[in-house]
């Protein structure tokens, strides 16, 4: 499970580079590197998703969307190329009727 790739690399922005995420690993080694003092609950809740589809206990989809919302949180998150959603408003949010 852990292998599974994204559709679209997750583009994470850190010390100046652009890394791309493609797979439950790329996440692990990433958060790995991240800095220690920075390592809060979000963190913690990414590295223990990533790990638990490494060793096939959870699907590697529930993981990256882990890794995504870490992402998000603090601010390494790149915009993709593909449609953008409206600030503020989460893809559920997005198809509620209105």
């Amino acid at each position: 499970m852990g292998t599974m790739r994204t559709q679209r690399p997750i583009k994470v922005s850190f010390e100046g580079e652009v890394e791309e995420i493609n797979d439950v690993n790329d996440a692990a080694d990433f958060l790995q590197r991240w800095p220690i003092d920075r390592r809060g609950h979000v963190y913690r809740s990414a590295l223990n998703a990533c790990s638990a589809a490494i060793a096939a206990q959870i699907p590697a989809g529930d993981a990256l969307k882990a890794f995504t919302g870490f992402a998000r949180v603090t601010g390494i998150l790149v915009q993709s190329d593909g449609p953008e959603m409206p600030a503020g408003r989460t893809g559920a949010q997005n198809r509620m009727p209105k």
